[in-house]
């Protein structure tokens, strides 16, 4: 490695294309703080001044800023839209990109959220939310991103806890020629970068060429051949080769660590792969050991462990629809994390497209919402093949694969169609519809074809089973027997596995560092009764029904003014998907009218919030509600029921107030089962579940806890994987 770097940094000419912000400037909370320092400009100057080199400042920065600190140095500005060499600024093209339209919806966000910025330029604006609590932060990136979409010309590109918005063209990959071309012949370039704006740099580069990622303790997938883990290390490398190219060192020693190499192939075969669309959320625990974030990381978790095994998905990233996907490891956790970026045109027509304008409402009997499109199933089998050929690369031939919900319906047709030989199952984590819905899908035919090359299909409750089997027998030559489904040489058996929690997570949750937090919101609702409703924000939650209940029981049950407080928490979702959109501002118009209605000086009905919240916050605001309001219109399970049931105190616990068409109301029998499309059935049914006396609260409670214990996440995850067994 020191003879490879000795030649590249010797050589003349050469040329350095060099990152400001995360890679010689520390990050800071705003921009207005991340200041390069009198070090970092006396390094540029020298490195600048060197003979046979081209230093370049490649940045996000506009030209005004990067002037101040930096003269007498060939600067990029705001991602190539600008450049200066020797002479004055030049535009990449002359065209002014329009943001008027954009400045008046930027104001409206930023004031719901003081707390964020954004840094405006001449070719675009980023906006920054380091500073926003973690609960804010996901519904900030919804919110924008649903804002930002609506301008077709520019592009929101993620950075560091920023969004950077910019017209597509403009990517730092367009200042690798333009340093070549003032390098002159033979040259060789030397990229150093942090970000994914750096990533379309690094992959100009030619053969000959090398780059440098800057980690800060990231492990993603990178195109360059070099890494060091923080801007120190950059500028002690800086300093080495500018002494080098001045003759005052022989040698460099402050060099980067080779990039570790992702396994791929057979290599990385196991014996149990999980996929799904989404790779779960994880990230690295004070202790320094990997938190799990999300129910299905409780249930699979161990599993994978005990099996060492792998989970792909997809990793929340996005690349131009030119570019093809590559499988990397994410991230150094247990179990491992196989990820793939979705192009641009898949995220349309797959994810947003077939999946969740076809599959999730059709799914959910709300077919009025299902929008299809020919370009969405194409889209649908084309996802199907690449995660295939993914997954034939990470499990072993005759090893277990464990397929999830909607968006891979198709997974074990394409598995078998590559040779995979082992056992293949699938659980659909939402219900599955009537064969008379079913069968408005143009391509039903095809779905039931592909399903029935698992060996299992898991359910959630015996009635969406049922409907999969009438469908199937009403819809598709299969024999359906007691004994499962028979089609071409192939049998697929059918099975109810409900999944649970881990409800010792809820029982036990304490979190110091968020009480303070939530202590002030119990105050803020004073002494009144609290009815706590917390969902993702979709139209199947039945929160505008939820909302409308509550405001019938304040106008028929006028004793309950004043005397009890609704907490709706609802977490962002799919804002770019327009009926999510329109969900969300039907919901706060409901919430208005009924603050204005009945608020009182000292009294609020309805406390609305949308954002996330950690686990152990959510333990804390279950254990203090007086009604856990879960009322779905439809649900393939509804965990939220659980938890609240798990947290609750066993001397005095709440009353779970479950609709009846969600999942869990087949197991929790015991909680207050209500029909959410029956608004002043549901409003008796809340009245009956604040007024409940203690001693039946508590009969209800201990035999629902029963019930939460009996069957938990690592409950149902060994026993899908035990018939999956079976199966074979």
């Amino acid at each position: 490695m020191s003879e490879h770097f000795d030649q590249l940094l010797r050589h003349s000419p050469l040329g350095i294309l060099c990152d400001l912000d995360g890679t010689l400037v520390p990050f800071a909370p705003t921009p207005e703080e991340a200041v390069p320092d009198e070090a970092v400009k006396s390094l540029v100057k020298r490195a600048s001044a060197l003979r046979n080199v081209t230093f370049v400042i490649v940045s996000g920065r506009t030209r005004d800023f990067l002037e101040q600190h930096f003269q007498g140095t060939y600067l990029i500005a705001e991602h190539g839209a600008f450049r200066r060499g020797d002479g004055a600024w030049e535009p990449l093209r002359d065209e002014p990109v329009e943001l008027a339209n954009l400045a008046v919806r930027l104001d409206e966000l930023l004031l719901r959220y003081p707390k964020a910025s954004v840094e405006r330029k001449s070719a675009g604006l980023v906006l920054h939310y380091r500073r926003l609590s973690r609960g804010d932060r996901e519904a900030f990136v919804v919110e924008a991103t649903a804002l930002l979409d609506k301008i077709p010309l520019l592009k929101p590109n993620p950075s560091t806890l920023a969004i950077d918005v910019r017209p597509a063209y403009l990517q730092k990959s367009t200042a690798v020629p333009w340093v070549r071309e003032h390098c002159g012949n033979g040259a060789r370039l030397l990229a150093i970068g942090d970000d994914l704006t750096d990533e379309h740099m690094f992959g100009a580069l030619e053969v000959g060429d090398d780059a440098i990622v800057v980690r800060h303790g990231e492990t993603r997938r990178t195109k360059a051949r070099w890494e060091f883990q923080e801007t120190g290390q950059v500028m002690a490398f800086l300093e080495e080769l500018v002494a080098l190219r001045e003759g005052l060192r022989t040698t460099v020693t402050a060099l980067p660590k080779a990039v570790e190499l992702r396994p791929r192939g057979r290599a990385a075969a196991q014996s149990l792969l999980v996929v799904s669309n989404r790779l779960p959320s994880m990230r690295s625990a004070k202790d320094g050991r990997p938190e799990s974030v999300g129910g299905l990381v409780s249930a699979l978790g161990p599993a994978l462990q005990k099996r060492g095994g792998l989970w792909l998905g997809w990793n929340g990233k996005t690349i131009d629809d030119d570019e093809e996907p590559v499988p990397a490891l994410e991230g150094d956790f247990s179990p491992g994390l196989l990820g793939l970026d979705l192009k641009e045109r898949w995220y349309r027509d797959y994810y947003n497209g077939f999946c969740n304008k076809v599959l999730w409402p059709l799914f959910h009997i709300f077919p009025s919402r299902v929008r299809f499109a020919h370009s969405g199933w194409l889209a649908y089998e084309e996802v199907h093949r690449v995660f295939a050929d993914a997954a034939v690369n990470a499990v072993a031939p005759d090893g277990t694969v464990w397929a999830h919900d909607y968006h891979l319906l198709l997974l074990a047709r394409d598995l078998r169609a590559r040779g995979h030989t082992g056992p293949i199952g699938h659980f659909l984590h939402i219900p599955f519809p009537p064969p008379d819905l079913f069968e408005m899908l143009p391509w039903h035919r095809e779905i039931l074809d592909a399903m029935l090359s698992f060996d299992l299909l898991g359910f959630h409750t015996p009635g969406f089973m049922r409907n999969f089997l009438a469908t199937v027998g009403s819809l598709h030559p299969a024999r359906v027997s007691d004994e499962g489904i028979e089609y071409q040489d192939r049998r697929t058996r059918t099975g109810v596995f409900p999944i649970g929690i881990l409800p010792g997570d809820y029982k036990n949750a304490e979190a110091p560092e968020f009480a303070e937090e939530i202590e002030g919101l119990l105050r803020i609702l004073g002494p009144a009764k609290l009815v706590l409703g917390v969902d993702r924000l979709d139209y199947t939650k039945g929160i505008p029904e939820r909302l409308l209940a509550f405001g019938s029981l304040l106008e028929r049950y006028p004793e309950f003014r004043t005397k009890v407080s609704l907490l709706q928490i609802s977490v962002p979702s799919r804002a770019d998907v327009t009926d999510y959109a329109e969900q969300r501002s039907q919901v706060e118009e409901i919430v208005g009218r009924i603050n204005g209605q009945y608020g009182e000086a000292h009294w609020v009905p309805v406390r609305y919030f949308y954002r996330a919240y950690e686990q152990a916050q959510l333990a804390h605001l279950y254990r203090a509600a007086s009604v856990g309001y879960v009322t779905p219109l439809r649900d393939g399970m509804n965990l939220v029921a659980k938890e609240y049931v798990a947290a609750q105190s066993e001397d005095d616990p709440g009353v779970l107030l479950l609709s009846r068409f969600a999942g869990a109301a087949v197991e929790l029998r015991e909680a207050l089962l209500t029909n959410p499309y029956d608004i002043d059935g549901m409003a008796d049914d809340l009245r009956r579940a604040l007024t409940m006396p203690l001693e039946e609260r508590r009969d209800r409670h201990a035999k629902l806890l029963a019930r939460v214990y009996g069957s938990t996440a690592a409950t149902w995850g060994e026993a899908f994987l035990g018939a999956l067994a079976a199966c074979r």
